[in-house]
């Protein structure tokens, strides 16, 4: 999409639209997705939420650190999530739409972050200034977290986006100190202590932090140090975290980034969207090169390059036990999309250059497959909703006698485990047996 013609001169100014429409179109995303988040909300305990209950049971004995609580699950570490979920379960009798609204307000508060370097980028003026503050706008608050937000489970999700979003802001703002990375340090282990993905920002963080060329070389390192350890250790792990992989599995490794990174606008589309990945990725890696100096663009490099690594972990994770194709699970998204903002932020931040109209095409094919991707991930998020209140209302209706295949269907074929689940909510009262 961005070619080798591209050149950064001194900035234009150029007239965005006005924080009024930015803040409305702000508004009027987040309302949106709160209101099809409540009404397509899974509306009891499935899947892996299910798992919460043992360790919700050892809290109120108090023998939570002999539970699951500071163990890994299916390849994460969830403790802060589990933290959040067991205060949230327990204030509302396990009300299913508390947790989701809880998601909702932690993306909230990851976009407004995120909307200080928008802020920051807009204020030197963009060569589209409609069209790339509204894009920016659409993959902050993009229809895609639906697949997250309406299951309460995927509070840890959230956690990490708020984390990293964190990370990210702390560590390019005006002036980075020892202040500045500690919380920038803190907000990764939130991330990281959430979902594992969150493990990716570690090396994104070294680099952000080496492209700060004005500081000292030596202060720059002394900065770097503890995430280089953090790093160390992270890598020391990676025995624990997946399958074993060798050369053969490259390719299988590189479509299924691609994949990721393409279902970030065409999940909907997944013949193409490895293709809009690689060019998404060959045109963001020019742009960097442009802008490597400038301080400006470094929150937008910072979310492309976070993306990239993301999906390779994911695919390291996942890749030889599923299959390419298994990329395209549409609570991916939520991370994907961040790979097409930050690619939007850094085209924003070129303020001019020699091939406008290879811009401006690229820009223009990245909204319409990023509105496109949002209907389709709406109409996913309502069939979730439909087939879980089904569920939710079959096991109320038929308890103790379910389907065996119901009971295979709620929690990954163990059949015996969601039974024993379904019992404990229903001694609890949780829904779907009792909602308060």
């Amino acid at each position: 999409m961005i070619g080798d013609s591209i050149a950064a001169p001194e900035p234009t100014p150029m007239h965005a639209p006005s924080s009024r429409t930015l803040t409305f179109a702000f508004a009027a995303l987040a309302i949106g997705l709160l209101v099809m988040t409540l009404a397509w909300h899974i509306p009891m305990m499935l899947w892996d939420h299910l798992d919460l209950l043992p360790i919700l049971q050892a809290w109120r004995h108090g023998d939570w650190l002999q539970s699951d609580f500071l163990r890994m699950h299916g390849g994460h570490i969830h403790t802060a999530a589990y933290a959040v979920l067991l205060v949230t379960t327990t204030a509302s009798h396990a009300t299913a739409w508390v947790d989701c609204v809880t998601s909702w307000l932690l993306l909230i508060a990851a976009a407004a972050l995120l909307s200080v370097a928008l802020r920051e980028t807009l204020a030197r003026g963009v060569v589209f200034p409609t069209l790339l503050p509204l894009l920016a706008v659409l993959l902050l608050l993009h229809p895609g977290h639906l697949a997250n937000l309406q299951w309460g489970w995927q509070v840890a999700v959230f956690l990490c986006l708020l984390g990293v979003a964190g990370t990210i802001i702390a560590l390019t703002r005006p002036t980075l100190d020892a202040k500045r990375n500690v919380i920038a340090l803190a907000c990764t282990l939130l991330a990281c202590t959430s979902f594992a993905t969150g493990l990716a920002m570690l090396p994104v963080a070294l680099a952000l932090i080496g492209l700060r060329r004005e500081l000292p070389r030596s202060r720059r390192m002394t900065l770097a140090l503890p995430w280089a350890i953090a790093l160390a250790l992270a890598i020391g792990l990676r025995p624990r975290l997946g399958t074993p992989i060798g050369l053969s599995d490259a390719p299988l490794l590189a479509t299924y980034m691609l994949n990721f990174i393409g279902a970030g606008i065409a999940r909907f589309a997944t013949d193409l969207a490895p293709w809009l990945a690689a060019l998404g990725i060959l045109s963001a890696c020019a742009m960097a090169i442009r802008l490597r100096a400038q301080r400006e663009a470094l929150p937008w490099m910072g979310l492309t390059a976070f993306a990239i690594v993301a999906s390779g972990l994911v695919a390291i994770a996942r890749a030889p036990s599923f299959g390419a194709d298994h990329a395209f699970v549409t609570r991916y998204v939520s991370f994907s999309t961040l790979f097409w903002l930050g690619w939007t932020g850094m085209l924003a931040s070129l303020h001019s250059a020699s091939s406008p109209r290879l811009m401006q095409v690229g820009a223009i094919v990245v909204f319409v497959f990023a509105a496109a991707n949002g209907l389709h991930m709406i109409h996913k998020a309502s069939q979730v909703g439909a087939r879980t209140g089904d569920i939710a209302a079959t096991i109320a209706r038929d308890y103790p006698d379910i389907d065996s295949a119901l009971l295979r269907e709620v929690h990954f074929d163990r059949e015996d485990t969601a039974a024993e689940r379904i019992r404990m909510l229903h001694d609890l009262g949780y829904p779907p047996f009792r909602v308060p």
